[in-house]
C-alpha cells in the first residue's frame, strides 16, 4: 500500500516533467518565495559524474582465537558499569545522563553476501561455538576519492579491528590501502592507495545544508556496488542518544534510504558537492526504518586535517554534566522558554569543576551560538581546540552571565569521576536528596523525582532544621543525621518552607 502511494507521487512528477518541458538535471525544485514545489530532479547526470569517485572497502578482520577455558571470560569484552557505585546510581536515577538509551542507532556495516545471507547455513543458522573459523571475515563498507593523490573517507567502524583494508574502484581495480588515520569519536578514518587516475569529489558546505534539501547516498548496500538513494535532510545537527562516544558529531538527519554497506559512502546535494558520510541508521527491524544519519562535510574534513597533521585528534574538554530542560524543569528554574543545558554535575579536576559553573547553571549559548538542548554543548565545546578559551553565557536565578574557561585536551580514558557538587554540596542518595549550605542554613536544592523525599512532600529551598531531633546545621551534621536515619520507619524531619515550619515523614519505604 505505501509502495503503490509513492508509485503514484513519482508518475505524476514525471508527468508534470513531460507537460511543461521540465529540463531534466540538477535543479532547483521549489520556489523559495512561495514555498511551491515545482518538480522532481532527474539524478543521473550526478549519478554519472560520480560514480568513479566511490570505491567499496573492504576490511579483513584477524581470526577469533578461541580461549582455552570456554568458560573464561573474554578479556576484549567491555566491563559494564558499577552498578553498586551509589554516586553512579543517583546519577542515573536522578538526572538521567541526558535520557534513557534507547538502543536502537545501527552502524549500516555489511554482513554477508549480496543476497544478505548470514554467516551461517542455508537456514541461517550460526556455526557451533566451539568451532573456529578457518579463513578471516570481513567488514565491508563504502568510501570515496577526496584527492586525486589517492587519500579516501569512510568510517572509522568500516575498517574497526581491520588487519588489512582493501579498495575496490568502480572500474574494477583493487589495491591494499594504508591507513592513515582513524578517529573513533567522529567515526572517521583516513585511507591512502597508490593509485593513478584518481577522480576526487568536489566538497560542498555542510554548514549551509537545511532541512528539506533534496540529498542523493552512493554506496553498497548488501555488497550491491554503486546502488543510488535519494530523500530529504530531515534535519541538521542531530545528537544520537545511544552514541555516547559520537557525542561529539552534529550529525545530518535524512530519510535517505541506508543499509548495511552504506557506511562511509558520500551523501550529495542536487548539485552534485558532497555534504555529508554516510554512518549510521535508527532502527527496530535491523534494516532501514526510514531515518539516516550522515556525519557532515565540513565537520570530517576538520578530522581529516588533524589526521594528516598528527594522525590523531585533539578536542577541547569542558568537563561538565548536564540534561536537557524540560516545561516543568524550566518552570521551576526561572526560565521564560525551554532551552539550554542544565548542569548537573562535573568531572573532578576538570576546567568547568575549576570554574564559577554551579549546579543548576543553565547554558544557553557557546561563543555566541545558541544551545537548545544539552546535546548541542558538547558539540560546539568539541569543535574547538584544547587551549582555547570558549566563551559560556549562563542563566541562573533570573540572572544572565558570561563565564569564561580554557579548555583542556578531552581525556583519552573515560573512567572520569563524575561529582554532582563543589565543595558545598552533599548527596543523599538513597533518600533523592541534593542538599547545599547558605551559611549556617541547609536547603534542598533538587530532588529525585517520584524518590522518598519527593514522596514525603519536600520541595527544593526547604530548609532542613532537624532529623529525629537532630539539629541540622551544616553539611557535616546533615550527614551524621541521615546516617543514623531509621531504615524501617519514618523520620521526623522538621523543614522551614518561607515563614512557615512544619514536619514531613520521611521513609524510604511507600506506604
Amino acid at each position: 500500500m505505501h509502495t503503490e502511494g509513492l508509485s503514484r507521487v513519482w508518475a505524476v512528477g514525471l508527468a508534470l516533467g513531460l507537460t511543461f518541458g521540465l529540463a531534466v538535471g540538477l535543479v532547483g525544485c521549489g520556489d523559495h518565495s512561495s514555498g511551491a514545489v515545482t518538480g522532481l530532479p532527474d539524478f543521473s547526470g550526478l549519478v554519472q559524474a560520480n560514480n568513479a569517485s566511490v570505491v567499496n572497502v573492504t576490511a579483513v578482520l584477524p581470526l577469533t582465537a578461541l580461549p582455552d577455558d570456554p568458560g573464561a571470560p573474554n578479556p576484549s569484552t567491555p566491563h559494564a558499569p558499577n552498578s553498586n557505585n551509589p554516586l553512579e546510581q543517583f546519577f542515573q536515577q536522578f538526572f538521567g545522563f541526558n535520557g534513557g538509551s534507547s538502543g536502537n542507532e545501527k552502524r549500516p556495516d555489511a554482513q554477508g553476501d549480496a543476497q544478505g545471507n548470514s554467516q551461517g547455513d542455508a537456514q541461517g543458522e550460526a556455526p557451533p561455538a566451539t568451532e573456529a573459523p578457518t579463513e578471516p571475515e570481513n567488514n565491508s563498507g563504502s568510501g570515496f576519492i577526496i584527492d586525486a593523490s589517492g587519500d579516501i573517507l569512510t568510517n572509522a567502524h568500516v575498517i574497526e579491528g581491520a588487519s588489512q583494508v582493501f579498495v575496490r574502484l568502480s572500474d574494477g581495480r583493487e589495491y591494499k590501502a594504508r591507513v592513515v588515520g582513524r578517529d573513533a569519536g567522529g567515526d572517521i578514518a583516513l585511507l591512502k592507495i597508490d593509485a593513478k587516475n584518481l577522480k576526487p569529489v568536489r566538497l560542498g558546505n555542510s554548514d549551509r545544508v537545511l532541512p528539506g534539501q533534496w540529498a542523493v547516498a552512493i554506496g553498497s548496500p548488501f555488497g550491491f556496488d554503486h546502488s543510488v538513494t535519494a530523500g530529504v535532510i530531515s534535519a541538521v545537527g542531530r545528537a544520537l542518544p545511544d552514541e555516547a562516544d559520537q557525542r561529539y558529531v552534529p550529525f545530518l538527519q535524512t530519510d535517505v534510504a541506508i543499509n548495511p554497506g552504506s557506511s562511509g559512502g558520500p551523501l550529495f546535494n542536487v548539485q552534485g558537492e558532497v555534504i555529508g558520510i554516510n554512518a549510521q541508521i535508527f532502527t527496530e527491524s535491523g534494516g532501514y526504518d526510514g531515518l539516516s544519519f550522515a556525519i557532515p562535510i565540513n565537520y570530517a574534513m576538520g578530522i581529516v586535517q588533524q589526521l594528516k597533521t598528527h594522525g590523531s585528534v585533539s578536542r577541547g574538554f569542558l568537563g561538565v554534566q548536564v540534561q536537557s530542560l524540560t516545561r516543568d524543569m524550566a518552570a521551576a528554574m526561572g526560565i521564560d522558554r525551554v532551552h539550554g543545558a542544565l548542569v548537573t554535575g562535573f568531572v573532578a579536576g576538570s576546567p568547568a569543576e575549576k570554574s564559577s559553573l554551579q549546579p543548576g547553571d543553565i547554558i544557553t549559548a557557546v561563543n555566541g551560538k545558541p544551545i537548545n538542548e544539552s546535546a548541542d554543548l558538547p558539540q560546539q565545546v568539541g569543535l574547538l581546540p584544547p587551549g582555547s578559551v570558549v566563551s559560556l553565557t549562563v542563566f541562573n536565578e533570573g540572572k544572565t552571565q558570561t563565564i569564561k574557561i580554557p579548555l583542556a585536551p578531552l581525556p583519552k580514558d573515560d573512567s572520569r569521576h563524575i561529582q554532582s557538587m563543589k565543595s558545598d554540596d552533599l548527596i543523599v542518595d538513597n533518600y533523592g536528596l541534593l542538599l547545599t549550605q547558605s551559611g549556617a542554613e541547609v536547603q534542598v536544592k533538587a530532588i529525585e523525582p517520584d524518590g522518598p523525599a519527593a514522596r514525603a512532600g519536600l520541595a527544593v529551598k526547604d530548609v532542613l532544621l532537624s532529623l529525629n531531633q537532630r539539629p541540622i546545621d551544616s553539611l557535616n551534621s546533615a550527614q551524621t543525621a541521615f546516617l543514623g536515619a531509621h531504615a524501617n520507619i519514618p523520620n521526623a524531619v522538621l523543614i522551614r518552607r518561607g515563614t512557615e515550619q512544619q514536619f514531613v515523614a520521611l521513609s524510604l519505604t511507600e506506604d
